[in-house]
């Protein structure tokens, strides 16, 4: 098995450095702190078989750290459940909304009371603002 000297471990490790500035994606980095720690350990042990499991060792763990903690942070929002799910849903009114009496939106197949600031004729678009308990607080629905 060929030797590597520790100083072409950490030249390895500044090209692939470098080489992650070209590359998007955040892998190629831990590669190059794997070698730099291989490198390193190269210094004080000059058994190659350390050094390759070390470079796998580090690199393998920088690339499950990197990808662990990258999910962590970027975990998307819980989809909204139950009537949240309706909020900037659009409905169609089916009785008029006369402020302040309620009126009725049609939105999912199911009937909602509804309130608004504005009237709004039956047969309107309207888009939910907010949902309050079992009733709706709209907005008609201008084209532009």
């Amino acid at each position: 098995m060929p030797v590597i000297k520790p100083g072409v471990w950490i030249i390895l490790a500044l090209v692939l450095a470098v080489l992650e500035m070209f590359v998007p994606g955040l892998v190629i980095i831990w590669f190059g702190v794997g070698a730099l720690l291989t490198g390193i350990i190269a210094l004080f042990i000059h058994n190659p078989y350390v050094h390759y499991a070390a470079f796998l060792f580090f690199s393998g763990l920088g690339v499950f750290l990197a990808q662990w903690i990258g999910r962590k942070i970027t975990r998307p929002e819980p989809e909204p459940v139950g009537a949240l799910r309706y909020q900037a849903a659009e409905g169609l009114v089916v009785q008029e909304i006369v402020p302040p009496e309620y009126g009725r939106v049609k939105l999912s197949g199911e009937e909602w009371l509804a309130e608004s600031e504005v009237k709004i004729a039956a047969g309107s678009r309207v888009r939910v603002r907010k949902v309050e308990g079992t009733r709706l607080i709209v907005e008609p629905i201008t084209k532009e």
